[in-house]
């Protein structure tokens, strides 16, 4: 177990004023088994109307509107996580998995990733997890790490053609392997120690739990790992969406620190 505290902020300027602003946040991590969240202050400028709830994921959310003119926005968050209190999540029974068996747009595989799935072979009684670092395995073997080279909208099947990517794209081709073998899988967004920024992976079910992977560092999700929200695909864990009148510009800066507390 360790204690980390985190800041997350978020900060878009725009080049001349908006109004009738309407946006959802997905930046605040819950407590789950795995972590428990303390100390938790969240602020939202401008903060002319605000509500709180969670999404059909179970993802909680900031939404809000702003009617008035303003050339910024911000969001931060901050707060303490005790992490690595437990291996796992409780998931719920098989039956109830049905979203996350079945490919996005973003996972959806081609010829490329159809062909790197057929060098799987699986024997009788080999669990989903097993079977998942397995691929993960391959997967990190055969692709690279490098910024640049994709963006937000690349897919599966992109990224892995390309044979270079980020965090999203590890997330992305290694949920679309799992599909292809009939686990289900669930893409996550959170916080790790080390990185600037907001960093992906993936939970895969097994015996009615959800295990962690982070196949970019090719390893079990652990202690300096805090999650923010799940979905089906990057798509359900976008941490911020928002229309707005005006014919601006933006520019957006994006911070995050995880820290463990001595």
């Amino acid at each position: 177990m360790k204690e980390l505290s985190f800041y997350y902020m978020l900060r878009i300027r725009f080049s001349g004023p908006v109004t009738n602003h309407r946006f959802t946040v997905r930046c605040v991590p819950r407590d789950n088994e795995r972590q428990k969240i303390r100390q938790l202050e969240t602020s939202v400028l401008p903060k002319e109307s605000l509500s709180y709830d969670l999404d059909s994921f179970g993802n909680y959310c900031i939404y809000g509107y702003c009617h008035s003119p303003h050339d910024l926005f911000e969001v931060s968050v901050k707060g303490i996580a005790q992490t690595g209190l437990a291996d796992s999540e409780y998931a719920g029974m098989d039956y109830l998995m049905g979203r996350y068996r079945y490919q996005t747009d973003y996972t959806r595989p081609g010829n490329t990733l159809m062909d790197f799935y057929r060098q799987f072979y699986f024997s009788e009684g080999t669990s989903n997890l097993e079977k998942s670092m397995q691929m993960m395995d391959a997967l990190y073997q055969n692709f690279r790490y490098e910024q640049g080279v994709t963006n937000i909208s690349t897919t599966a099947e992109e990224a892995m053609e390309l044979g270079r990517g980020v965090c999203q794209d590890y997330s992305h081709i290694l949920i679309s392997l799992c599909r292809m073998a009939k686990i289900p899988a669930r893409y996550v967004v959170g916080m790790l120690i080390g990185e600037g920024a907001s960093h992906a992976w993936v939970e895969i079910y097994d015996n009615e739990r959800w295990y962690a992977l982070d196949p970019t560092n090719m390893l079990i999700v652990n202690e300096d790992h805090i999650k923010i929200s799940t979905g089906r695909d990057y798509n359900d864990c976008i941490l911020n969406q928002g229309i707005m009148v005006g014919l601006t510009q933006q520019t957006q800066e994006i911070e995050v620190l995880v820290q463990e507390r001595g």
